[in-house]
C-alpha cells in the first residue's frame, strides 16, 4: 500500500497548504492563542480527507481539522476536560460548518 501512503501524504500536505490563509483557520488559530496562549499550536486541514464521507455536502470545505495543542491552561486537567475547553472555544464554528476535530492535547510542565 505505498501508493496508498503517498497519495494520503499529498493530501495531507494539500490540505496544509491550502489552510494558510483560510478563514476558518485564521480564527480558530486567533481564538485559541487569545484564549490558551499555547506553547504549541498545529492547525491543519483535513477536509479533503473527508470529502467524499456520506455526511459531508459537496463543496463543503474547511469541515475537519486536526489541531494539536501543548498549554499550561491545560495543567491538572484531565484529557476529558481539556477537550471541552477546545470544544468550548470553538463552538461558533460548528454553527459555522465545521463537522469534526482531530484533537492532540497536552499538558505542559510547569
Amino acid at each position: 500500500n505505498f501508493i496508498h501512503d503517498i497519495i494520503l501524504c499529498f493530501f495531507i500536505l494539500l490540505a496544509s497548504l491550502e489552510n494558510v490563509m483560510s478563514e476558518r483557520y485564521l480564527r480558530m488559530k486567533s481564538e485559541l492563542t487569545k484564549k490558551l496562549s499555547p506553547k504549541i499550536l498545529k492547525i491543519r486541514d483535513d477536509s479533503a480527507l473527508h470529502a467524499t464521507h456520506g455526511n459531508v455536502k459537496k463543496g463543503d470545505k474547511e469541515t475537519h481539522f486536526y489541531i494539536k495543542i501543548a498549554s499550561t491552561v491545560f495543567n491538572d486537567k484531565s484529557k476529558i476536560d481539556m477537550h471541552k475547553l477546545v470544544y468550548k472555544i470553538l463552538k461558533a464554528e460548528f454553527s459555522r460548518g465545521l463537522h469534526a476535530l482531530e484533537l492532540e492535547l497536552n499538558d505542559v510542565e510547569k
